[in-house]
């Protein structure tokens, strides 16, 4: 009795998804795609029975990972319906021109370069 290619290829996909999950999962794919870098902390010199420590820096993100925002564009505060009465923000004033950035809508990004009152200005959250 011969096995269809077809039966073979599905069992041979659902154990290679059942190791997967058993060896980690996601989150042993996500972990192994990160930079990862060794750093060795000295000791603290004023106490020299201290041991010095190893960390590990993981990268989550790639230098410029997350773009930065180029030309942001803005409503008048009678637009701004989508936006809560109290939610906080960076406000900025300069030479009169003033501009105020949405911190949770900062979260999400990395910077903004403006000019605000003829001054380049990086907002950063």
């Amino acid at each position: 009795m011969r096995i269809p290619w077809s039966y073979l290829f599905m069992g041979l996909t659902a154990v290679g998804i059942l190791l997967f999950f058993v060896l980690g999962g996601p989150q042993a794919l996500r972990v192994g795609l990160l930079n990862k870098e060794t750093i060795v902390v000295p000791p603290d010199p004023g106490n020299p029975s201290a041991q010095g420590r190893t960390l590990e820096l993981v990268t989550l993100l790639p230098p410029d990972g997350i773009q930065a925002i180029l030309n942001p564009q803005f409503i008048s505060p009678a637009e701004a319906t989508r936006y809560v009465a109290d939610e906080p923000v960076l406000g900025v004033t300069i030479n009169g021109d003033s501009r105020a950035y949405s911190i949770p809508f900062l979260s999400g990004r990395e910077v903004v370069n403006d000019t605000v009152g003829g001054i380049p200005i990086a907002v950063t959250w």
